[in-house]
């Protein structure tokens, strides 16, 4: 009996062990698949102005960034301008703090010299869900004929995750500046 004793603290420390190893690699795979989803693409619509220029709004001041690719207004420029079109922009949810400034990079790739920032936040795309569990178990005991006399136990471990996600949304007016 003592050696059947023995054996089953051994076999418990054994499954702590693995139990605690398959929780680290859950973590590390989960990470992993999630830094993936998230490092996705980002979208730019462009839909070009058609029809005559106006007089387009302009203001005193406004306010503006200027660390983007062309400078960013919240407001109307105080310089005239002509609108040379619409632009909606999506970023992964991993880049969602960046989406005026990925909106400023395909202003400039539309041939603008500014962007009026018309609306920026972020969008509920979705969840993303993992979970695993692991069950050990062990029995000690004996037969005596065709009947097991005996005990037995098992433990079952489960570690679970869930993460909603944002995208980065905004839309904004690409415009040129006069001469």
């Amino acid at each position: 009996m003592r050696k059947t004793a023995c054996r089953s603290k051994i076999d418990t420390q054994e499954s702590l062990k693995y139990n605690q190893a398959m929780k680290s690699k859950h973590i590390v795979s989960v990470l992993g698949c999630f830094v993936l989803m998230l490092s996705g693409c980002a979208i730019a619509d462009f839909r070009p102005y058609s029809g005559a220029q106006q007089n387009w709004p302009t203001a005193p001041g406004a306010f503006m960034e200027t660390n983007n690719a062309v400078p960013t207004y919240f407001g109307p420029p105080s310089r005239p301008y002509e609108v040379l079109g619409y632009l909606d922009a999506t970023t992964a949810p991993i880049r969602r703090r960046g989406v005026v400034r990925f909106a400023a990079s395909r202003a400039k790739q539309s041939g603008g010299d500014a962007i009026i920032v018309l609306q920026e936040g972020s969008q509920y795309v979705g969840t993303y869900s993992s979970g695993s569990a692991y069950t050990s178990g062990s029995a000690n005991g004996y037969t005596s004929g065709n009947t097991f006399y005996g005990r037995g136990t098992a433990t079952t471990s489960y570690s679970g995750n869930s993460f909603p996600m944002f995208a980065g949304r905004a839309s904004v007016i690409v415009i040129k500046f006069k001469p």
